[in-house]
């Protein structure tokens, strides 16, 4: 008995020192994580001082005069850093307003399987909150430098938007009327967003969208 006991033990102890070396592997699992998410913040914060670096020199100048090596400098980075992550200044420019089209279609696609007037509310706030935090990105590109086209390409994503998504429901007018509210409606909101912004943002986006829907689905009566 005492033979088979002591077996017993011997053969725990073996499995015991087997599994043991598992433990190192999962912290250094855990540091590799670490590691990586280390990383990522690091390229975020970077990427973060390039794009606050080229809206303050677009609030100052024109695109065409920006160089690398200014946004460089600005930003704290060194020139290498920064074409690690972009090829040169329009390619910076093009990713900051494409995330920035690409929100707006994102926020569209999820407004549109609400019922459509619901939906008008909610577009707007999340169309207030997109500005709002992207706030730098608007003033440069929209409010003065208006010289990019992108003013002209955010106008057209919000046209269309408002046309296909919102009109048809309320406007039973021929296309051609139903176009001319699209643009009265969109240079009418974006003219209020550029106020806010300018304002000091006094109200919420959600107070803000409130009171430019009552504008927009309830005319003079939504001032009543």
């Amino acid at each position: 008995m005492a033979g088979q006991t002591a077996q017993i033990a011997a053969e725990r102890e073996a499995i015991r020192s087997k599994i043991a070396p598992v433990t190192p592997a999962r912290r250094s699992a855990a540091s590799n994580a670490s590691a990586e998410d280390k990383t990522d913040r690091r390229v975020r914060r970077t990427k973060r001082q390039l794009r606050e670096a080229l809206t303050t020199l677009l609030l100052k100048k024109k695109f065409s005069e920006i160089t690398v090596r200014e946004l460089s400098e600005l930003a704290d980075v060194n020139r290498g850093t920064f074409y690690t992550h972009y090829r040169d200044t329009e390619d910076l420019l093009e990713q900051l307003e494409s995330g920035f089209l690409n929100e707006l279609r994102r926020i569209d696609a999820s407004i549109q399987r609400q019922d459509w007037e619901r939906g008008a509310y909610s577009y707007l706030e999340e169309l207030l909150r997109l500005c709002r935090d992207n706030a730098d990105i608007y003033l440069a590109l929209v409010c003065r430098n208006d010289d990019l086209g992108f003013a002209s390409r955010l106008v057209s994503a919000l046209r269309q938007q408002y046309l296909h998504g919102f009109v048809g429901h309320v406007c039973r007018a021929e296309q051609r009327v139903q176009e001319l509210y699209c643009v009265y409606i969109v240079d009418g909101v974006l003219s209020v967003v550029t106020v806010w912004l300018n304002g000091g943002m006094k109200e919420t986006p959600a107070q803000l969208a409130r009171i430019s829907g009552d504008f927009i689905l309830r005319g003079v009566k939504g001032l009543r």
